[in-house]
């Protein structure tokens, strides 16, 4: 009995052990997924958020202290759409031809914004509004000289780095998604949603090309075979090297990599490794994996590096590479889907996830010096004070003196508790944030208890439907409520999934839903019901 108890004792303070050798910090966005890269630049952390919102929560970017974690500035905008994917742009100072810049951090938004921002303090310097149907900017900004290339929903736009000026607009046919734009000698070069590439010379004459029967979702890559593009198709994708077929892959390609003479590419079903060599680009090696989002290179000491990409599952993690095959998954407390790669410096790895948390790790090494003036009197009372009515319950257990024990253990118990609180804490990111409204309404029929309900509400009006059996996610069972509700829909296969657009033509800011008074962090396919779910859509 003495060997159970003492041994219990200790397994109680294995936690605080292991998190003294843990150096990093987390922090919870509590309005949206993490769906870009962070920046990790000098000691500063950048990171931007997206997604669906609730009341006065809303998308934003914001810098932290790569050391301590500690909050810097917030930048919130209160007229963005929903899904702001653009990655954020980080500037370094300068002059040219339209004039002389400082440091800017460049952050694109789905309402079609572009705003620079002084990244020391996350002061506005300029914004410039670009055109918005049904979304804005949601693709890849690029830099060329003095200007930064936009593009945007329905075209491009070149503005001055020092004013944000436009100096350059075209107009496309045709609308983009996630359509990064790549910066040539010879101009820019933009995709669209059907398959069709824009090439801009930087005197606005253009050109276009349509590819093939598809959706072209990232920047095409160059190559001195030509353009490469992995075109997103309804069966699967393509890739095109000069408008020539290489090969054909999974469903929803990530954005593509590219380093040296690889280039890195992914789907929900695989990842690849492209070789260019004098002749052509060809697959050199292909591994089972599922991936939609971004992909990132650590560089490492030894003159190596190691490509990451996010697991887009349930599961989340990150699959660790080299230029051939996968070498580790590395995960975490908090995994759950992903799109974003990490973010690295020469002194940190920034994660983040489509739950909203950030974490940040400073690699071994890089710690910054303790400063004496950090101690902290307090927490070590309060850890000194643990270890010793941790000695006390051992010494009263030891000499059968029951009585002191028990109080012992009761103060050692307290304290515990309260050095447990921030390990606690670190838990709840993971549950699913609560909506406080009400699920079951006593007006409804009671033949509808225990079955699958729907509630769409439209200016104001709730249409309500239930009786409803059989169906097994978000999509199905939205699509069967509207068919007997008599609403339309409209959808957009976006890479978050498939999204909701319209009910009867109404657009507004977007649509969210909650699923028996909760939120969800996947999409409308991806989220599963129960024979007795209550769903309800509102407006953004």
């Amino acid at each position: 009995m003495k060997r159970v108890v003492l041994l219990l004792l200790l397994v109680l303070l294995l936690p605080f052990t292991k998190a003294e050798s843990n150096y990093s910090w987390e922090h919870e966005f509590e309005n949206g997924y993490i769906t870009t890269q962070p920046l990790v630049l000098e000691d500063s952390v950048y990171v931007r958020t997206s997604g669906f919102w609730i009341g006065d929560e809303r998308p934003q970017v914001s810098a932290f202290d790569l050391f301590s974690g500690d909050e810097l500035w917030t930048f919130r905008s209160e007229t963005t759409l929903q899904h702001d994917m653009s990655p954020l742009l980080f500037i370094e100072s300068g002059s040219g031809t339209c004039g002389t810049w400082q440091n800017l951090l460049i952050v694109a938004w789905a309402d079609g914004k572009v705003t620079a921002l002084n990244p020391s303090n996350g002061v506005l310097v300029w914004e410039h509004q670009t055109e918005v149907n049904v979304l804005g900017i949601t693709g890849k900004l690029g830099i060329d000289e003095d200007r930064v290339v936009v593009p945007t929903r329905q075209g491009l736009s070149a503005l001055c780095l020092e004013t944000g000026e436009q100096l350059l607009r075209v107009e496309f046919q045709e609308v983009g998604w996630r359509n990064g734009v790549l910066i040539s000698e010879s101009g820019y070069h933009v995709g669209t949603e059907t398959g069709v590439l824009y090439s801009v010379n930087r005197d606005g004459t253009m050109t276009n090309t349509s590819i093939g029967d598809g959706k072209i979702r990232h920047a095409p890559i160059e190559t001195q075979h030509g353009l490469l593009i992995h075109l997103q198709t309804a069966t699967g994708s393509t890739l095109y090297l000069n408008n020539s077929v290489l090969g054909t892959y999974g469903f929803s390609p990530a954005l593509p990599l590219q380093y040296d003479d690889r280039i890195f590419l992914a789907t929900s079903e695989e990842w690849i490794s492209l070789r260019c060599d004098n002749i052509t680009c060809i697959e050199d090696s292909k591994s089972s994996f599922h991936s939609n989002g971004e992909m990132s290179i650590n560089h490492l000491k030894n003159g190596s590096i190691e490509i990451w990409i996010p697991s887009n599952t349930p599961d989340g993690g990150w699959g660790v590479f080299n230029q051939t095959s996968q070498l580790r998954m590395h995960t975490t407390k908090f995994d759950t889907y992903t799109t974003a790669a990490p973010g690295f410096s020469t002194a940190a790895m920034a994660l983040g996830n489509d739950m909203g948390i950030l974490q940040v790790t400073i690699f071994e090494g890089d710690r910054p010096t303790e400063d004496p003036s950090s101690f902290s009197l307090i927490e070590t009372l309060h850890y000194a004070l643990l270890l010793s009515s941790y000695l006390l319950c051992c010494l009263f257990f030891a000499t059968k003196n029951k009585p002191r024990f028990w109080k012992a253990l009761t103060l050692f118990l307290l304290l515990f508790t309260l050095a447990a609180v921030p390990e606690i804490s670190t838990k709840w990111p993971t549950l699913i944030e609560q909506d406080t409204e009400t699920t079951w309404n006593a007006e409804w029929p009671e033949e509808w208890r225990n079955t699958q309900i729907v509630i769409i509400e439209i200016d104001g009006t709730e249409n309500v439907i239930g009786g409803l059996n059989g169906y097994s996610n978000v999509y199905e069972l939205t699509q069967a409520a509207s068919e007997s509700l008599g609403i339309s829909t409209e959808y957009e296969d976006q890479y978050l999934g498939l999204y909701l657009l319209s009910f009867n033509g109404t657009e507004g800011d977007g649509w969210e839903f909650t699923l028996d008074g909760a939120r969800s962090n996947t999409g409308i396919v991806y989220t599963a019901i129960d024979s007795d779910s209550i769903l309800r859509w509102r407006p953004a």
